[in-house]
């Protein structure tokens, strides 16, 4: 699959989420390239970084964490709650 597949790809799921055309496309391509540099930063794959990504929007765009977020989320709670407290 080259590039161009794979960002009109992720577009689709950006216009699924109700985003613009061409604003999808936009989105889309800044998503393909961020993955690719995470992917060099992180020495990960394109596809793993892509992952990543596209769980951060998916579930960004539903307001809620990412599962990984979500138990982090909660210990950080806990000392905020323990702090007003003292």
């Amino acid at each position: 699959m080259n590039e161009n597949n794979e960002i009109s790809d992720i577009a689709g799921i950006f216009l699924r989420l109700g985003a613009e055309k061409k604003q999808a496309l936009r989105m889309a391509a800044q998503l393909f390239k961020r993955a690719g540099q995470l992917s060099t930063d992180l020495n990960i794959t394109k596809a793993e970084a892509l992952q990543g990504l596209l769980e951060t929007v998916t579930c960004g765009s539903r307001g809620d964490l990412k599962p990984s977020e979500q138990a982090t989320s909660g210990v950080e709670e806990e000392q905020k709650n323990r702090k007003n407290q003292a």
